[in-house]
């Protein structure tokens, strides 16, 4: 029977001639405690509420010893009532012999009592911690079992079973049934003591695409869950070789092309291959489950709860053991994988991508970066995850401080360095090194070790600078320009990578297929007009990127008085508020993210439909990872590069990288909405020097009037805001009116802006042609703006050829 308490009085009844005995009795026993829920067998053999806690996972053992324990009871109950009846009986008959045995009664319940509370109460406490660790070891023994057939089943496809022929298993939770409320002790708690039962072969079929690459079968089904019925082109070519062959990876794919699964996807089946080895060689103990059933000891005699003294006493040794075998455990739990990004948010992104696939292993994973409390990271680690996805800086500062689970290192399994080209320029990262050394400095341990490289400019040679190709005079050039075998060969040598397998499925032109291309020029002064143009005449999920962070703060504050929501990103902001800027971002089908080359690589941001270069890209990798931010698996983007007539020179110096032959086709622009854009800009850049010089003002009368008081003098217009001095103030005056200033000025740019800037019904089809079909609205795909654009552009060209043969 179960029941619900939270207190129980101990009682104990005597016969009816012994009060003096119940009264003792009644003055030593106390109300004791007791937390949970409460398993009682109606009473039978305790003579009151006696309680044991409810364990919400308990095992078969502890339920049959609760039935033996039941049905000793049950007989010793009868015996009771037995014996009762017959004393009654004689009570009549014998009144001397009666008192006689009350007394012996008396004498041995006082001698019972006495032996178990004080004289038998230590030895009865070592048996029971004794037979506490028995019980615990055999059930982890059990459990180990349990879990390595489980395993086994799960590996292996059975052809009989029909309804699992995948062999893949779920935890459901049964029904409960009637018969087995009777036949055993359940938890009193509303969860159910789960299951394993065979999963649905729901995703049997879409996943046939992923048949022969090795991925596990629990790995497949967080993929199908994801939607990714079938790899990529780089995923088909590297999960063999990785997982089979166990090979180091060198990968070069365009962007948006699945290059964190290709290297995610092996080095989690390596770890459950590690795992499952250790499990069965015994190297490793299974891990501890909080709240374990322990099973009471089988001693009969021990059947009364013990004092509130025992009971702390007890609870505080088994969790004491409890914690100590955790942290043991604990520290026994290797550090598998490391991965290493260039970019914090690249790094949770990483992180977010690997907790997906590996929701069905039991794999731990873990973001370390900076920005963020090291405090918080430290408790991360204590929980000893297998996959550590991390900055350089911020694993160096805490392996430098001796952070327990990071001292691992030396005995890494799998170590990722993700964009590898950004990573290993000097004077960048230079922690990088530092924790290269580390992994190499065992030359057996790193043999062992698999090495993934991947980046999307992986190939991409540059040419040597300007001052490096003057000195170059002569027959024999001081400086030569490095190969693509060449930089393949120092990132081997670098990194320590043993059996390599290079994997390089990038186009020529560096940049996705379904990327369109372009640029517009324009003079500096009126960039801020195109790109608001762009943004109106386009609406979309639109990035702008800047080359320096007082760029994206003045486009920031201009776009965000034009009310286009900007959201800036940058490396001078806190950690906090570039993750909650990138979310705005992604949870906006129209937003607007102006951010330096932070945001450039690797962040998987879907549905990004425009890029905009505000500036040249200093460096061709900078232009490949930013426009790789669209046109992501095989979805259709554009990327539009501003450029100036300062940036000619960088932009040829960029595409001579990037082996192109054409210039980028211009992007059209119509004239004749430019003006009402040039209005609105206007308005907003005379709004924000206005506030500028406001706040300016205030900040400047601000500090004079503290350091006023600080000497205690007093300036006029300063202390008086409503007597007839103020208004004659010349500083006052001006400041008013600057106030009444900005405040028309913002007037005006909302009357503005209520109006709509293109007129309905307006073509952008033809935007250079004076008799356009005036059919669609005012709002267009820039991709099929484009592409129109180009189709006429060839056809220009075509019809010029024939005109220069005709003549």
């Amino acid at each position: 029977m179960v029941s619900t308490a939270k207190t129980a009085k101990l009682t104990k009844k005597g016969k009816k001639g012994n009060k003096e005995i119940k009264n003792d009795k009644a003055e030593n026993w106390q109300k004791v405690k007791i937390k949970g829920h409460v398993i009682s067998d109606e009473f039978g053999g305790y003579e009151g509420l006696i309680g044991l806690e409810v364990l919400e996972d308990y095992d078969a053992e502890l339920v049959k010893s609760s039935k033996k324990r039941a049905s000793k009871r049950s007989d010793k109950k009868e015996k009771v009532k037995s014996k009762k009846k017959k004393v009654s009986k004689t009570e009549e008959e014998e009144e001397a012999s009666e008192s006689s045995s009350e007394s012996e009664s008396e004498d041995e319940v006082v001698f019972t009592a006495k032996s178990t509370r004080k004289a038998r109460q230590a030895e009865r406490h070592a048996q029971k911690l004794e037979k506490l660790k028995e019980k615990r070891q055999k059930r982890k023994e059990s459990r180990k079992l349990k879990k390595e057939n489980i395993e086994e089943e799960d590996g292996s496809e059975s052809d009989d079973n029909e309804d699992n022929p995948s062999g893949q298993y779920v935890l459901l939770r049964p029904p409960q049934s009637d018969d087995e409320n009777e036949e055993a002790a359940e938890p009193s708690s509303d969860e159910e003591v789960p299951q394993l039962v065979p999963a649905s072969t729901e995703y049997e079929d879409e996943l046939s695409a992923w048949n022969g690459l090795g991925v596990p079968s629990n790995i497949l089904r967080a993929l199908a869950e994801q939607g990714f019925k079938s790899p990529t082109q780089i995923q088909s070519m590297t999960l063999p070789a990785a997982i089979h062959g166990k090979k180091d990876i060198l990968g070069a794919a365009e962007t948006g092309s699945g290059k964190t699964l290709a290297f995610g996807i092996p080095m989690l089946a390596g770890i459950m291959e590690l795992k499952q080895r250790n499990a069965s060689s015994g190297i490793r103990k299974a891990p501890k489950v909080k709240g374990a059933p322990i099973a009471p000891p089988a001693d009969d005699e021990h059947e009364l709860t013990p004092p509130p003294d025992e009971l702390d006493h007890v609870s505080g040794a088994s969790d004491e053991d409890s914690d100590a075998e955790e942290r043991e455990q604990r520290k026994q739990t290797p550090l598998y994988g490391l991965v290493l990004t260039p970019t914090r948010e690249l790094a949770v992104q990483v992180k977010n991508h690997l907790v997906s696939a590996a929701k069905y292993t039991g794999i731990k994973v873990a973001a370390i970066f900076g920005g963020l409390s090291v405090a918080k990271q430290e408790r991360v680690l204590r929980q000893c995850p297998e996959i550590v996805v991390a900055t350089p800086g911020r694993l160096w500062e805490l392996f430098a401080q001796g952070n327990q689970h990071l001292n691992k290192l030396d005995d890494l399994s799998f170590l990722v360095i993700d964009e590898t080209d950004r990573m290993v320029e000097k004077g960048h990262f230079e922690e990088l090194r530092s924790l290269l050394k580390v992994l190499n400095a065992d030359e057996q341990k790193k043999q062992q070790r698999q090495n993934f490289v991947f980046s999307a400019t992986l190939t991409l040679v540059h040419d040597l600078p300007d001052h490096m190709q003057k000195r170059n005079v002569g027959k024999r050039p001081k400086f030569v320009k490095q190969t693509v075998d060449q930089k393949i060969e120092s990132l081997i040598e670098e990194l320590g990578i043993s059996q390599p397998k290079i994997v390089d499925i990038t186009s020529t032109q560096q940049t996705a297929q379904t990327l369109t291309e372009s640029r517009l020029l324009c003079p500096i002064d009126q960039k801020d007009f195109y790109l608001y143009y762009f943004i109106q005449r386009h609406p979309g999920r639109t990035i702008v990127f800047c080359n320096s962070i007082d760029c994206v703060r003045r486009l920031a504050t201009l776009f965000g008085l034009l009310d286009c929501s900007p959201l800036p990103l940058h490396a001078n902001m806190i950690q906090k508020q570039r993750l909650k800027n990138l979310e705005r971002f992604r949870d906006c089908p129209t937003g607007l993210l102006i951010a330096t080359d932070v945001a450039a690589r690797g962040l998987d941001i879907p549905n990004v439909e425009h890029v905009i270069h505000y500036q040249v890209p200093r460096t061709s990798e900078n232009y490949v990872h930013r426009s790789g931010r669209t046109a992501r698996a095989n979805k259709h983007g554009i990327t539009v590069m501003f450029m100036e007539p300062g940036e000619v020179r960088s932009y040829v110096k960029l595409y001579k990288t990037l082996e192109r032959t054409e210039d980028l086709p211009l992007f059209p622009i119509s004239e004749r909405f430019l003006a009402g854009v040039r209005e609105r800009v206007n308005l907003a850049r005379d709004l924000d020097k206005e506030e500028l010089k406001l706040k300016r003002v205030q900040s400047e009368r601000g500090w004079m009037k503290k350091h006023a008081e600080e000497m205690d003098m007093i300036i006029d217009g300063y202390n008086d805001e409503s007597g007839s001095d103020q208004d004659e103030d010349p500083f006052v005056i001006e400041r008013r009116r600057n106030r009444v200033h900005v405040e028309t000025v913002r007037a005006q740019l909302h009357s503005l802006l209520a109006q709509p800037l293109f007129p309905r019904g307006f073509s952008f089809k033809y935007p250079n042609s004076e008799n356009a079909d005036v059919t669609t609205s005012h709002t267009t795909s820039a991709v099929d703006t484009m592409k129109a654009a180009i189709e006429d552009q060839k056809l220009a060209k075509k019809q010029r050829n024939k005109r220069k043969k005709n003549a």
